[in-house]
Order: structure tokens, then C-alpha cells, then sequence
């Protein structure tokens, strides 16, 4: 059963890294719009911010749900902690198995909503360069991608090195939303910077 659940797991990986390269190859092709300004005229903002405006409720729909569902994912495994105490040995491992893959059920969707849905508004903010996408922004973003791989690569070695020379792996997870709160924090700068330059 163990080398089944091994399988499964690896059909899985694999089938997930060909969708992530499938769709890199497209999202490749409209890249470049959330780094340099993009002009539209007049009709055809209009046409993006009305369907931005129409599109709003179904965002608040699909980000409702996604939350609801991350919230109640918890349930499955707190009932089946709840009934173990009525059941002994195999029933309690099918039990637990049972819950937690309901409860990682109920957690995909809701990332697949969360994902689905900022996505398509992201678009509409990229059209018409408003929110995290002003010019200032996205040049902001555009100076900060030259260091980005040189930024991970040293953050990966700090994590790595912490991790083994401590054996604190327990702990050393914390490097990473400090690593994604640090880099947004750069990037700021560097679009407060361009704001800067720009108004000069």
C-alpha cells in the first residue's frame, strides 16, 4: 500500500510540474505587462474598467468562499480527533487518513479560488497600471527582478546553512516570510525611488 501511495503521489508531482510549465510558456507571453507601462486608449480603458467593475462581485463571491472554505478545513481532522477516542487501531488510522484528505481537499480549492480569482483582477490592474501596478510600481519591480535571483540564492544559503549547522529545522522555516516580507519591503524602495526620479 505504501508503494501504491508512493506512485500516486509521484503521478501527481509529475502531472502538476507539466501544468506549471505549460502554462509558464503563456503567462511568459503577457510578462513584460507587469514591468513596463502599458498605454490603452480611451475606449479601450473604459472597456477594461467596466468589466473590472462587472467583474467585482464574482471577486467577492470567489474570495468569500475560498476564505470559508480555509477556515472550516480544520473540521474534518477536529471530528476525527473528536471520534478516536471510540475507535482503536486501523479505525483510527482510516479515520485520521479519511479527514486529513478532506481537510487537503477543502484547503485546494479554496487556494485554487484565492489563486483564480486574483489572478483575473491582477489583469485588469496590470490594463489600467492602478494598485500594485502604478508606472512607479512597475519600475520598481523592474529594477528589484535584476537582483531577484542573486536575493533567493542567498536567502536559500542562509536557510540551508542555519538548517544544518543548527539542525533547527524545526525553526528555520521562519527565513522565508521574512525573505518575502524583506523583498517587497526592497521593492517598495526602489518604486519610491522611481517615484522620485520621476517627479523630479
Amino acid at each position: 500500500m505504501t508503494a501504491l501511495g508512493v506512485i500516486i503521489l509521484l503521478i501527481i508531482v509529475a502531472t502538476g510540474v507539466a501544468f506549471f510549465i505549460v502554462s509558464n510558456r503563456y503567462i511568459k507571453i503577457y510578462e513584460k505587462l507587469e514591468y513596463e507601462n502599458c498605454t490603452l486608449d480611451e475606449e479601450t480603458t473604459k472597456q477594461v474598467e467596466a468589466e473590472k467593475e462587472q467583474y467585482a462581485s464574482t471577486y467577492t463571491a470567489m474570495t468569500i468562499t475560498a476564505t470559508v472554505l480555509c477556515i472550516i478545513s480544520a473540521i474534518p481532522i477536529l471530528c476525527g480527533a473528536f471520534f478516536t477516542q471510540h475507535l482503536s487501531g486501523n479505525q483510527i488510522d482510516s479515520l485520521m487518513t479519511g479527514s486529513v484528505a478532506i481537510t487537503l481537499i477543502l484547503i485546494a480549492i479554496g487556494v485554487f479560488f484565492f489563486v483564480k480569482t486574483n489572478t483575473i483582477d491582477d489583469g485588469y490592474d496590470i490594463l489600467l497600471q492602478v494598485k500594485d501596478y502604478t508606472p512607479q510600481n512597475k519600475l520598481g519591480r523592474k529594477k528589484m527582478r535584476k537582483y531577484a535571483t542573486i536575493y533567493w540564492l542567498i536567502m536559500t544559503a542562509i536557510y540551508l546553512g542555519y538548517s544544518f549547522s543548527t539542525e533547527n529545522w524545526e525553526h528555520s522555516w521562519i527565513v522565508w516570510p521574512i525573505s518575502g516580507i524583506t523583498y517587497s519591503i526592497l521593492e517598495k524602495i526602489f518604486s519610491m525611488k522611481s517615484d522620485g526620479v520621476a517627479s523630479d
